[in-house]
């Protein structure tokens, strides 16, 4: 009995080693996928404009910089604006609603929030580590920072006022008050906590007949 004991012992503990081999290995390569598939966003970004790409997330994020310097910017489809933050190649097309389908290809716009320009809370949220990961540098924004908001026929400068990280309950963030404000969120911390960044508007104009059918630089 106690030969068969250990054998289904030994049995046992094989199983167990096989067990956590598998999951190191799929672990290491669902990172590895994933920081392809970075690297080939980048390079996707960057083809045709002589630049070359590293792993180096600094490095991309200036390439990216430069490229948004260089691409101008124009509502697209379905989207109401699209938001710039060049320093940290923060860009993407804001469409109506942060539900799952929106936000894997977008920032969303918190529905019932106001305009861009509008009095009130213009309210957007996007992923920063899932899918497009839109604001995976929001929590490198600093107060002073400018935010560019565009949308089909006028631009909109904010600055930032604040920067927090709170828990996932603090939907006070999303009010609005006398001000023409924004409000950008994101998660961090594995989704249990919310990284939000204010600004105030400082600037508008509206767009010329040119920039409104190529774009604004």
């Amino acid at each position: 009995m106690k030969k068969v004991g250990k054998i289904k012992f030994e049995a046992r503990a094989k199983e167990l080693v096989i067990l956590i081999i598998f999951i190191a290995v799929t672990s290491f390569a669902i990172i590895e996928v994933k920081n392809l598939l970075n690297q080939e966003k980048v390079k996707n970004l960057t083809e045709g404009l002589n630049f070359t790409t590293s792993g180096n997330d600094d490095k991309n994020n200036g390439l990216l910089a430069n490229l948004a310097e260089n691409t101008p910017l124009r509502v697209t489809g379905n989207a109401v604006a699209v938001l710039d933050i060049p320093t940290y190649s923060i860009r993407g097309q804001i469409v109506e609603g942060t539900d799952d389908d929106t936000l894997k290809n977008y920032i969303g716009k918190f529905i019932g929030s106001a305009e861009a320009g509008e009095i009130g809370n213009f309210a957007l949220a996007a992923h920063n580590n899932i899918y497009t990961e839109l604001f995976r540098n929001l929590h490198k924004v600093k107060i002073g920072d400018k935010v560019r908001i565009v949308t089909k026929t006028h631009e909109y400068i904010y600055t930032v006022t604040s920067t927090e990280t709170v828990e996932p309950t603090r939907t006070d963030v999303l009010k609005g008050g006398t001000k023409r404000e924004i409000t950008l969120i994101t998660c961090t911390q594995a989704a249990t906590k919310r990284i939000v960044v204010k600004g105030e508007l400082t600037s508008e104009r509206e767009l010329n007949e040119k920039e409104q059918e190529e774009g604004v630089k």
